[in-house]
């Protein structure tokens, strides 16, 4: 797909809106080409039709007109978004004032231009953004000739000593780098207990010439950001739980927690707990979740919305598997705080948590008029149908330990019909031999009398299943099944 389509593919609402606005206040003609030509981009998606499209904006002639449209159009969507996003990001306004000191340079503004010079230096100290640094003091040394005031020694003592920063950040990298390429290595060859932490010091030793860089809150971030996720992928929780502990426990001890990296403190709370979850250390991963509440309300809940489904995640997730009745209050509280918010997700998350954990409570009924809400719900709709086909294999346990033998049988055949693909693929025998196994139980539900139907259960319940496998279960098939053989 070519550059402008993939640029106005991927535009939000907010950027759409604004982008309209502005091209609408330079002319406000009502056959205006380059807002045709970006509605039909929006709209067609992959059934974008160049030739329809220039015929239906110039009727007749060469393309060369067409082609100078859609590049104006992409220019002015660069533009735009620029624009927008600006303020949003701290590397942008390093940007601006870069753009400002430039521009008064031009206009032989000498004063103008050290202003925004100095607010560029200040802002890139702040973020520790030694790359922009670099290119500000070489800025001041360059201006030194023509404004006496301006003392270039001082900025070439800075730009030596911001070069060693720089250096450390380069050894950053490539440390990253090698650590990254390692790590995965151990993973794909199936070494799970890596020992991260010895790994990472003997990377360091081997390709950073500066051991400090492991002292540095700027390298510590970076690779947790890298590591965290490629054990995540990975499903190494055991060595997940030990480096985000250890990471997080270290920036308290350093102090090196404030405003501007809140997020990355959120996040590292979010990877103990559901690492701590991971490795069934309940109360832990809880005590864990009580304070990842108390640092939403952290600088005036600074990202209280953004994160406290995450929060009520934690507590459910937990109490599901040590306290239902918990479990369940958790998720009223979660569906009175994130009402406003609308969002079909968290009311897809709280009635499918609901239907589970009142299951579990055998108040199988009430589970199940929750899931029939779901079906309603406009995310599940929009959910992948594997997932729907799981969501429909526990309705029918559900139905199952309901009683009610006709709707069972019904449901049962409904969704071998409606998932037809997924029901006769090998990637879901778990739930192919569920949806074999129920109506035997419902015809017979005292398993004792059917010797054969006892074996398979029996052999089902015993067999090894990766954590990875029983964590995609939204009913977990072993939990319902075990008590009725007795294991």
């Amino acid at each position: 797909m070519e550059i402008l389509n993939s640029m106005t593919a991927v535009m939000n609402k907010e950027e759409v809106r604004h982008f309209k606005i502005w091209l609408n206040s330079t002319n406000q003609s009502e056959q205006r080409k380059d807002i045709l030509l970006f509605d039909y981009l929006r709209k067609s998606g992959d059934k974008y039709d160049e030739d329809f499209i220039f015929k239906k904006l110039y009727k007749q002639g060469d393309k060369n007109s067409f082609y100078r449209l859609k590049h104006r159009l992409q220019e002015d969507i660069s533009y735009n978004l620029t624009l927008l996003h600006f303020g949003k990001h701290e590397s942008n306004n390093l940007f601006l004032y870069l753009s400002l000191y430039n521009i008064f340079i031009s206009r032989n503004q000498p004063q103008l231009a050290i202003y925004f010079l100095k607010k560029a230096e200040k802002r890139a100290l702040q973020t520790e953004n030694f790359e922009m640094l670099d290119i500000v003091y070489a800025s001041f040394v360059r201006i030194s000739a023509d404004l006496p005031g301006i003392n270039p020694e001082e900025y070439i003592s800075k730009r030596k000593g911001n070069a060693i920063n720089l250096n450390k950040i380069r050894e950053t990298d490539q440390v990253l780098a090698a650590v990254t390429y390692r790590l995965k290595l151990s993973q794909n060859y199936g070494k799970r207990d890596v020992g991260l932490l010895k790994l990472l010091d003997n990377t360091i030793k081997e390709f950073a010439e500066d051991d400090s860089i492991k002292h540095s809150k700027t390298f510590q971030t970076r690779v947790f950001q890298a590591l965290s996720q490629l054990l995540i992928q990975s499903h190494n929780f055991v060595e997940l739980e030990k480096y985000s502990l250890n990471t997080y426990k270290k920036f308290i001890e350093e102090k090196w927690f404030d405003k501007t990296n809140h997020e990355t403190k959120i996040q590292m709370l979010i990877y103990i707990i559901n690492s701590t979850f991971k490795n069934r250390k309940f109360r832990e991963s809880l005590d864990y979740a009580e304070t990842l509440g108390e640092e939403l309300s952290a600088f005036h809940n600074l990202l209280y919305n953004k994160y406290l489904f995450f929060y009520y995640n934690s507590l459910v997730i937990n109490y599901a598997q040590i306290d239902l009745a918990r479990g369940l209050k958790a998720l009223d509280e979660a569906e009175r705080e994130m009402k406003g918010m609308k969002n079909s997700y968290y009311e897809f998350f709280i009635l499918l948590n609901r239907a589970t954990l009142l299951f579990f409570q055998r108040k199988t009924n009430d589970a199940i008029r929750n899931l029939v809400k779901l079906y309603m719900n406009e995310h599940y709709r929009k959910t992948d149908a594997s997932f729907k086909f799981k969501i429909s294999v526990a309705e029918c346990i559900m139905q199952c330990e309901s009683g009610d033998k006709d709707t069972t049988l019904k449901r049962v055949e409904q969704v071998i019909k409606q998932f037809k693909e997924q029901s006769s693929s090998d990637d879901f025998k778990r739930e192919r031999f569920i949806l074999k196994l129920i109506p035997e139980l419902t015809a017979n539900p005292v398993i004792e009398e059917n010797k054969k139907l006892h074996k398979e259960i029996i052999r089902f319940v015993s067999s090894n299943v990766k954590d990875s496998v029983e964590d995609g279960e939204v009913l977990r098939y072993r939990a319902w099944l075990a008590p009725k053989v007795g294991i």
